[in-house]
């Protein structure tokens, strides 16, 4: 066989693929890519080809015409690249009939060739077994054997005595008897000769069986084991075709993303970017009340008495803490989640509802006895403070003594249409992830914040690659489609385990929780989508959000996956909302998650 090689032939033996064969024109190819990666020239399953990696390996075509060589590469994949049964860690020269398997044995194994294979392609040469070699000696053997029979006999024949005159009996007679002990002596060694092939013969063919055997017990595993994956990719298929009608159930959802979604706990605090010290909400106690302070600006304006000084512990810290979820979007720790739970210092601060407020120049150290007191309380949930309710701590403020409202700074009256107040920044000094399972967590750091909405990139360092969930690639969302989410609610049941552990010879026993994800599901009921324009009439909401009838959840569930039939997330779990005895859910669209993975514009 000749000729220039027309193209590659890829004959799969397990796998997706199992008994396909795939044709690739060489022409001007330079490179075959392999791996899970929709783009590979051999593109495996995701799902039932799970050991292999998106980019796996490469087949490299290097020369040209009669001068052509193939090389494997394998491309740093996680379960490794085999050729013939080796595991390679460098270029491999490629010849017909070689086997690749992708991940071991676990993983989808198929042979390589050429058409039409040139006389320079050879197959790889044959160890020969010991059947091969038992059948040289036996033809030796038996040549041999027969060729000192003939020999003897012929030379037996051929022999006369010598002619003598008047021989007597007795001479004739020992002869006689001298030639049948030379023929027995002939017709012996040829016996002897026929019984050593018979016996070569009889060991030829036993370990011709043997082999013979262990070639039929080779295929009937290949066999077995081909049909195992087919049974699995019927299974997958089957799943697939169920997923299309019916969807994915909680179960489903649960089973296959729970280990992707995280507990994370977390704690910070706001800081003045001029002295380094942390932030304070002034505290006076007048009666039985004791109640935060704010002060009211010459132009009307009123501002929270944000002071430096802790007061005996008496003030408020502008802080907090709390537990919220996330999700895990790459295989190199980087998880998604919200805001509110990663960056506490960027969002509407949480503050109590009732104040007192001084004039500016008051309270309690105040010269002037008259403005000692608070002028009246304020109420930040009437529109009259809306302003207030909203502040953002990261937007700064202005900085008071603790005892009078008198501003810290160059001036005493700050213009507030100059923006002249004190610039902060927040610090988290806990951002804890923790999986279902775990014992430890695993220190977290912000990496970016939305600007546009309550979503969040942080990541983490781990040692392996972590389980992740799959996003949607397009914002199609519908009103009354199924949802599915997870995460870990404070309402939600806790898995408590007692550990017992013995340290430098102590004894330690205490209760543990052991994080595990929570399932609950609903549909879609209502679409908001933030800015509108209608007839020439901009309509405003409370930004792009999906409303959800998910009610078995709260608290603790914020930043959770929201999952849609197909098994891919739509959305970050963000709150709730109540009035009187109904209550919804709400959900950031999982645009601004992706948003935040891509630092640079397309």
């Amino acid at each position: 066989m000749g000729g220039v090689v027309e193209r590659v032939v890829i004959r799969h033996l397990s796998g997706s693929k199992a008994n396909q064969i795939e044709q690739l024109p060489i022409g001007d190819l330079k490179e075959i890519t392999i791996g899970r990666d929709p783009t590979s020239k051999i593109a495996f399953d995701p799902t039932i080809d799970g050991v292999v990696s998106r980019q796996h390996a490469v087949i490299r075509i290097e020369g040209e015409g009669d001068d052509l060589k193939f090389k494997l590469i394998d491309l740093n994949s996680s379960n490794g690249t085999f050729l013939n049964g080796q595991r390679i860690s460098q270029d491999a020269e490629l010849l017909p009939e070689d086997k690749i398997e992708l991940g071991g044995a676990k993983g989808p194994k198929f042979a390589f060739d050429l058409q039409p294979r040139p006389a320079s392609f050879a197959a790889r040469t044959r160890v020969i077994g010991i059947d091969d070699s038992a059948a040289t000696r036996l033809i030796e053997t038996a040549q041999t054997a027969a060729s000192t029979a003939v020999a003897q006999v012929s030379s037996t024949s051929t022999e006369a005595p010598p002619h003598k005159v008047g021989v007597g009996q007795e001479t004739v007679q020992r002869l006689i008897v001298e030639e049948r002990r030379s023929v027995s002596r002939t017709w012996g060694a040829v016996a002897a000769g026929l019984l050593a092939f018979i016996a070569l013969g009889g060991g030829a063919v036993y370990w011709k069986q043997i082999k013979d055997d262990e070639r039929h017990q080779a295929d009937l595993a290949d066999v077995k084991a081909d049909a195992k994956h087919a049974d699995q990719r019927s299974a997958a298929l089957q799943g697939e075709v169920k997923t299309n009608l019916i969807g994915m159930t909680p179960l489903d959802i649960y089973n296959k993303y729970s280990n992707a979604t995280a507990r994370i706990d977390l704690r910070w605090r706001l800081f003045d970017t001029q002295t380094g010290k942390p932030i304070f909400h002034q505290t006076f106690r007048f009666g039985k009340d004791t109640l935060p302070a704010y002060v009211r600006l010459p132009n009307g304006k009123v501002v929270r008495w944000l002071t430096l000084e802790d007061d005996q512990r008496s003030n408020l810290q502008i802080a907090g803490a709390g537990r919220g979820s996330g999700f895990v979007i790459s295989e190199q720790g980087y998880l998604l989640t919200n805001k509110h739970v990663a960056a506490g210092w960027k969002v509407t601060y949480d503050s109590p509802r009732l104040g007192y407020v001084f004039d500016l120049g008051g309270g309690p150290g105040a010269k002037n006895a008259k403005v000692r007191k608070p002028i009246g309380v304020i109420d930040l949930e009437s529109e009259d403070y809306a302003d207030l309710n909203m502040w953002v701590p990261e937007a700064g403020g202005v900085i008071f003594p603790s005892s009078v409202a008198i501003p810290i700074g160059r001036n005493n009256i700050p213009d507030m249409t100059r923006n002249e107040q004190r610039t902060f920044e927040g610090r988290n000094e806990q951002l804890e992830v923790r999986f279902p399972g775990a014992r430890l967590g695993v220190n977290a750091a912000l990496v970016r914040a939305s600007a546009d909405s309550d979503a969040a990139l942080i990541k983490i360092d781990s040692p392996q690659l972590l389980d992740k969930v799959e996003l949607a690639d397009d914002d199609q969302v519908t009103i009354g489609e199924k949802v599915i989410v997870l995460g870990y609610p404070g309402i939600s049941v806790e898995n408590v385990q007692r550990q017992v552990t013995v340290e430098n010879g102590l004894t330690r026993v205490q209760n543990e929780v052991i994080p595990e994800a929570t399932v609950t599901d609903g549909i879609v009921s209502k679409l908001s989508t933030g800015y509108k324009e209608k007839d020439g009439v901009t309509l405003t909401s409370a930004g792009e959000r999906i409303q959800l009838s998910v009610l078995a959840t709260g608290s603790g569930n914020s930043g959770g996956p929201v999952f849609n039939a197909n098994g891919k997330v739509i959305g970050l779990f963000t709150y709730s909302r109540s009035r009187g005895d109904a209550r919804v859910t709400l959900a950031v669209p999982i645009k601004f998650g992706r948003d935040l993975l891509r630092a640079q514009r397309n």
